[in-house]
């Protein structure tokens, strides 16, 4: 109980940061901060910095220290957490006033794939970052109809009601799912809610900042949790059809067996069954087009719940191509999201591997005359070939690997990881769907992921302004110094051997 108390005392101290130094509707409250430092801002918006943290130090301590005894209390004591922070403005993003206004541009029949905020005339525009003013959505037409539905009020703080209200459903359907995905691969349900939803990630950027990445997992995971059930189910239903053929083997050589009278029924009753069994698989993909019809980046876990799935993945590729054209239609948005995406990598920040190795060159190169957005354009090259490496790889392994659920699980999360980390720029909300996933399925280095997710939450300041913006340089030698190190030291061992 202490540490559930020591929780919620830094949850307030975060809600309080929120409320002087968050990102607010009206404005920036740390505008001139970036470049004028403390001097350039209100008392209010250091005392909000000295809020978010000494409340990220309190939170993060009462998290990694909270016992986990059973599912209940873990779930009980998130929900507590969560009320302040619920209750105040949003926190480390500007992102949601983009949501509303791409949903406005939707409801007044524009292309949000098409124009910009400003340019598409939304009211609330002067709320969204500056840089993404002129930038058209990358989001799939999923998460414009929900921005719509946030927007339909025509009130900007209606609207992010609505999307807390999302978020809330989302983060309520994770802890729903999650905890069953741990049991299919064998890990306790208590511990997966602990390390993939009841964390200061999902607090700060997911409920705080109501980012659509919280409702790309709950998505996700609820598609591996019914592919990972009906896979089961198969199982179950195929052990029971060979111990009827050896029950009937045993018969037919005279063994004694006790009369045991046949249903009618029994045989729709096995078709019934089987029809189960597909239907789930529908179903699946269903749910898979709609975390892809919601960010891209859902489809790298795609071949995997087909993996989960055997022969019955034809069925799930039925309903995610199904699924992907009825939202579409129903939307009457194409694919012009796609090549939205460019826009995304516009910034470079050391949060990003390959972006972070290429500013390294890029500074080491400048003093001979070098421009640093061609070591960083081929760094980004070499990040994206890596990924496909990689997730052939962890393709390959789970196939070979697929009599066992929690492998296939376990590659689908590095996948989702990698797709992550080796894209042209990262931010600290990307992380929440491989680590749903990989908490619910991953049997070790549990506190490598715990430690990533502390820092992916505080790479933000309260305002928005990311902390690699502030640090390139720094951050930028840090990451290609520790990517390495990293690679030494598994060569080494392989050396050895």
């Amino acid at each position: 109980m202490f540490w559930r108390w020591c929780g919620l005392a830094g949850a307030v101290l975060l809600a309080a940061a929120a409320a002087l130094a968050g990102a607010h509707p009206g404005g920036d409250p740390g505008a001139g901060f970036r470049t004028g430092g403390f001097a350039a801002v209100p008392a209010s918006f250091s005392v909000g910095l000295v809020c978010w943290l000494a409340g990220g130090v309190v939170l993060t301590v009462a998290w990694w220290k909270l016992p986990t005894p059973n599912l209940r209390t873990v779930l009980l004591t998130g929900a507590l957490w969560a009320l302040p922070i619920l209750f105040a403005p949003p926190l480390g993003s500007r992102d949601v006033y983009a949501y509303a206004c791409q949903g406005w541009l939707w409801n007044h029949g524009q292309d949000p794939y098409a124009v910009g905020v400003q340019a598409g005339g939304c009211p609330w525009f002067e709320a969204v970052p500056q840089l993404w003013w002129q930038t058209p959505t990358p989001y799939g037409p999923l998460a414009i109809a929900l921005s719509g539905l946030a927007a339909a009020a025509g009130n900007l703080v209606t609207g992010i009601i609505v999307l807390r209200l999302l978020a809330v459903a989302s983060v309520l359907v994770l802890a729903w799912q999650a905890p069953k995905l741990a049991v299919h691969c064998g890990l306790s349900p208590a511990s997966a809610a602990w390390l993939g939803v009841v964390t200061p990630l999902i607090l700060v950027h997911g409920l705080s900042a109501a980012h659509n990445d919280l409702l790309v997992a709950a998505l996700v995971v609820t598609a591996l949790t019914i592919a990972a059930t009906n896979r089961s189910a198969a199982l179950a239903a195929g052990r029971r059809h060979e111990e009827a053929a050896v029950s009937g083997k045993s018969r037919f050589w005279g063994a004694a067996k006790p009369r045991i009278p046949r249903s009618r029924d029994g045989h729709g009753a096995a078709q019934g069954a089987r029809a189960g069994l597909w239907g789930r698989a529908v179903v699946v993909g269903v749910v898979l087009a709609g975390a892809v019809a919601v960010k891209v980046t859902a489809i790298a876990v795609v071949p995997f719940v087909f993996i989960l799935l055997g022969r019955r993945w034809w069925a799930a590729a039925a309903g995610v191509v199904g699924g992907f054209a009825g939202l579409s239609l129903a939307t009457g948005l194409d694919l012009g999201w796609v090549q939205a995406l460019r826009g995304t990598g516009e910034l470079a920040q050391w949060s990003s591997v390959p972006t972070a190795v290429g500013m390294t060159i890029g500074y080491l190169l400048r003093p001979f005359g070098f421009a640093p957005e061609g070591p960083i354009a081929v760094a980004r090259v070499v990040g994206v070939a890596a990924l496909a490496v990689l997730g052939i790889s962890l393709l390959f392994w789970a196939w070979r690997h697929r009599t066992g659920t929690q492998k296939i699980v376990v590659a689908s999360g590095l996948a989702l990881a990698a797709t992550a980390i080796l894209g042209p720029v990262f931010y600290p909300w990307y992380a929440i769907t491989p680590l749903a996933v990989l908490a619910a399925s991953a049997t070790d280095k549990r506190r490598w992921l715990a430690a990533a997710t502390v820092i992916c939450t505080f790479l933000t300041l309260p305002n928005g302004l990311g902390v690699p913006v502030l640090t390139k340089a720094v951050g930028a030698f840090a990451v290609t110094a520790a990517l390495i190190v990293l690679v030494a030291r598994r060569r080494a061992p392989a050396r050895a051997a």
